[in-house]
């Protein structure tokens, strides 16, 4: 039976899809032309992992449809080994936590970077007032102090409870409460509350730069803030486990940095970004961009972690990622690549 969800689209239901045991599911894949696996194996990864999880790595396997030419439908295509799926899986695996690793690293600077900025401008307990965050609106202040007070309340860190039992103060300073918010609450009350000089100084560090020579406004908020925004949706899709490897979708493209020629042209960190501009699927800019905000925190080491999990799966089809066949000699993705734009009061260090 068709029904509407918005008064205008019609959608179709759910089609029945009777529960089988995974012995019942183990023998229909191998029966479809599954190769390279007996049952019993079939059925524990199965169980261990979920059908319809896992078939989300085997659907590109799958002969393409005769009635949808978008889509792909049982039986597997002739020579499909389980071994080939199972690899994706196990891959996209370390990849989802090797990514959420580095933006821990990144989260942490961010933390150490706002607490200490801020209370360098309105004092250690700045955001207790709202001319401490000038960037929000007296509404978005009242939700993000009372946000702040929740996640102060309910957290059970250590120095935070000292706090509790030994001060009088009704919020802890700068240093001590990022300690208890999520990305999300640090981004939406600090980096969004913060006065533009200190988004611009942020942006500086990170190397991420717009064309204008002026010191004072040479870090480029629109960019810095997209990148943050894309950071929290990836955040929220591998901490959740989901599929990531050639997720297809916008949500987890950064914006880029304008190309620019001419004179200069040469010097400019914007186009090396080149390579991202006519794909814009998949995880490689966002996996590129990772890098490059790494790389001006804690020089190559998560550089060095992602290259060798890529050679350790060269099955692994770098295109369905969303990389150009040679991105490995991208400067992007070279140690040192933008020393000669990154201006002597900002140092480069890469280790």
């Amino acid at each position: 039976m068709a029904n509407s969800h918005d008064g205008n689209a019609q959608v179709l239901s759910y089609p029945q899809h009777p529960p089988k045991d995974f012995s019942d599911l183990a023998a229909t894949l191998i029966g479809n032309g599954l190769g390279g696996v007996d049952a019993e194996t079939l059925e524990r990864h199965l169980e261990q992992v979920g059908y319809f999880r896992l078939k989300g790595y085997w659907y590109q396997f799958l002969s393409p449809s005769s009635s949808c030419n978008h889509k792909h439908v049982l039986p597997f295509r002739e020579g499909t080994q389980f071994q080939q799926i199972w690899c994706r899986y196990i891959f996209d695996q370390e990849l989802r936590t090797l990514v959420f690793d580095g933006i821990i690293t990144f989260e942490i600077y961010l933390k150490s970077f706002l607490a200490h900025e801020l209370s360098l401008f309105g004092g250690e307990f700045g955001y207790t007032k709202p001319e401490g965050l000038p960037e929000l609106s007296f509404d978005d202040y009242l939700a993000c102090i009372n946000s702040l007070r929740a996640s102060f309340t309910k957290s059970n860190l250590p120095y935070l409870k000292h706090f509790k039992r030994t001060y009088k103060d009704p919020l802890p300073p700068y240093w001590m409460i990022v300690g208890c918010l999520s990305y999300g609450t640090l981004k939406g009350c600090f980096y969004q509350g913060s006065p533009d000089s200190v988004k611009r100084k942020l942006a500086a560090k990170l190397h991420i730069f717009n064309p204008n020579t002026n010191p004072a406004v040479h870090g480029d908020i629109k960019i810095l803030s997209n990148w943050l925004e894309t950071i929290r949706q990836v955040r929220n899709m591998v901490a959740h486990h989901d599929r990531f490897w050639n997720e297809t979708s916008t949500r987890i493209v950064p914006k880029l940095p304008k190309r620019r020629s001419g004179l200069h042209a040469n010097e400019w960190w914007g186009n090396d970004w080149d390579a991202f501009r006519t794909d814009s699927t998949g995880p490689a800019a966002f996996l590129t961009m990772e890098n490059y905000l790494l790389q001006q925190i804690d020089g190559s080491a998560w550089k060095n972690k992602f290259i060798s999990l890529m050679d350790r799966y060269p099955e692994i089809p770098a295109t369905e990622m969303g990389f150009p066949e040679d991105w490995r000699s991208l400067a992007l993705w070279h140690c040192g690549h933008d020393d000669r734009r990154v201006p002597s009061v900002v140092p480069h260090s890469c280790m």
